[in-house]
């Protein structure tokens, strides 16, 4: 916002300097000193003027900024949470760096790496060394004792529920 308000301001100081001044250089640093600005900017937007003939800036180098809206990157991780950084940002066109900054400071999105699940092979247990082979097995059998527990817990819970089910009242005949 700074660009534009001394833009804004080397236009006045230019439009002073030509319409009221009559080009008199003393009476324009003078009339802005008043104001409070400082000399020696008023007499560099008096130079530059003079020097380019245009109050206007010179843009400023290098590609173009990105201008996104949030709410376009938010639509995007909403319709799929999973997508990564990277392929939102082939998606919307725009540098990997801005779309991870949008995600993690405007939208507030937990950034997260992706991590591979261990594969489960078939012969595992018979290409486990074997000092891990004792492990395995435990490990093995608690699971099952889980699942028997499970299992045990569902049949009790089926059952009585086919006991309130076949239930009969007053009104059977």
């Amino acid at each position: 916002m700074a660009r534009q308000e001394h833009q804004y301001f080397a236009n006045r100081v230019f439009h002073y300097f030509e319409n009221v001044a009559h080009r008199n250089k003393k009476m324009t640093a003078d009339h802005f000193v008043s104001e409070g600005k400082r000399r020696d900017t008023i007499y560099r937007i008096i130079k530059r003027c003079e020097e380019t003939g245009e109050v206007n800036f010179k843009s400023i180098p290098g590609p173009a900024c990105v201008k996104m809206s949030p709410r376009k990157l938010a639509k995007v991780f909403r319709k799929d949470p999973n997508i990564s950084v990277r392929a939102a940002a082939q998606k919307l066109n725009m540098p990997k760096s801005t779309v991870s900054h949008m995600k993690v400071h405007k939208l507030g999105i937990t950034a997260r790496t992706r991590k591979k699940a261990p594969k489960y092979v078939r012969d595992q247990e018979n290409r486990a060394k074997t000092g891990l082979r004792k492990i395995y097995k435990k490990n093995k059998r608690e699971n099952l004792d889980y699942r028997r527990r499970d299992l045990r817990d569902l049949r009790s819970i089926t059952a009585s529920w086919k006991e309130v089910c076949t239930f009969s009242g007053p009104h059977q005949a």
